[in-house]
């Protein structure tokens, strides 16, 4: 299968998973999965943007190219949410909040407030910017190509059940 055909494939399952499953979470009741949503997809383009790289490494530098202003510039800190967030259900260097756009990125005490729907804004705008660079940045195709054929990452697949 050619490298664009095998982009067009995973782009349209990383869109149904997240990119449209993610806004279902967008309110005060589902906002913490929403959080953990865009942080996982993240980590799923991080890998397809630099396999070789540790996870952290590849982490925070696909947050500092794609993502927005304002993010990119904090990609340690992102790093250390997703890992928070994950293992420990805590969002560390930020503060979580739904609904309240004019208090994203703005400082509270000693931490960072992050929107949820900012946060997912950022998460289409960074996709859109790397699915872009992907098209004409042959570096990035390879690299796209690596992580589909590894046994520590690969393309999404899907399975439907049959009833017998």
């Amino acid at each position: 299968m050619p490298v664009q055909d095998d982009i067009a494939h995973f782009r349209h399952h990383f869109d149904a998973l997240y990119l449209t499953g993610i806004p279902r979470l967008l309110d005060e009741t589902g906002a913490f999965l929403a959080f953990v949503g865009i942080v996982s997809a993240m980590d799923t383009l991080a890998g397809l943007y630099a396999p070789a790289e540790g996870t952290g490494q590849r982490f925070k530098g696909f947050v500092s190219r794609f993502c927005p202003p304002g993010l990119r510039e904090r990609s340690e800190a992102l790093w250390r949410f997703r890992n928070l967030m994950i293992h420990a259900a805590n969002p560390g260097p930020f503060a979580l909040v739904s609904g309240q756009s004019s208090l994203h990125l703005t400082p509270n005490g000693e931490v960072t407030v992050l929107n949820a729907q900012d946060f997912y804004a950022a998460l289409i705008f960074a996709s859109q910017a790397y699915f872009s660079a992907l098209a004409t940045d042959p570096v990035l195709a390879v690299n796209f190509q690596r992580r589909l054929q590894d046994t520590d990452g690969g393309a999404p697949d899907t399975f439907v059940a049959s009833h017998p």
